[in-house]
């Protein structure tokens, strides 16, 4: 009786991922479509402060945050498409978009975007701790 069936099913039951490739696909596409919203409203306010003439200037930093706020949406949302299929590259992508986000706050003068940054960090650790597990190439 030393040796039973009751060892191997324990040990095949071993420690898996709370959270699996789909989660943090939306994860990631909820950042990107964040930052896409923001640009909307964004774009939404410049219209109306062109419309009262208040904005004579094209190149004002109202325009160069709605450039870059479709930018890091594009990005992230690029992240998460890549990752979805398998790709190591999302990582990468992820992780540029985490750089260029705190480069253009601090070019910009505004505080840094400690919640994104925090939570960013937060997903590409557990995606590079996964990453066997969730079958990244």
């Amino acid at each position: 009786m030393e040796y039973s069936n009751t060892q191997q099913r324990i040990a095949a039951i071993g420690y898996r991922p709370v959270l699996n490739k789909s989660t943090f696909v939306v994860a990631l596409a909820v950042f990107g479509v964040f930052s896409m919203v923001a640009a909307i409203v964004s774009i939404t306010s410049a219209l109306v402060l062109l419309s009262n003439a208040t904005l004579p200037n094209p190149f004002s930093s109202v325009w160069i945050e709605i450039v870059y706020q479709l930018g890091l949406g594009a990005l992230i949302l690029t992240s998460a498409w890549v990752f979805a299929k398998g790709k190591f590259l999302s990582v990468w992508l992820y992780g540029a978009s985490l750089a260029i986000d705190s480069l253009f706050h601090l070019m910009m003068g505004n505080p840094l975007n400690y919640l994104f940054v925090g939570f960013g960090f937060l997903i590409l650790w557990q995606i590079l701790k996964y990453r066997r597990e969730l079958e990244l190439l």
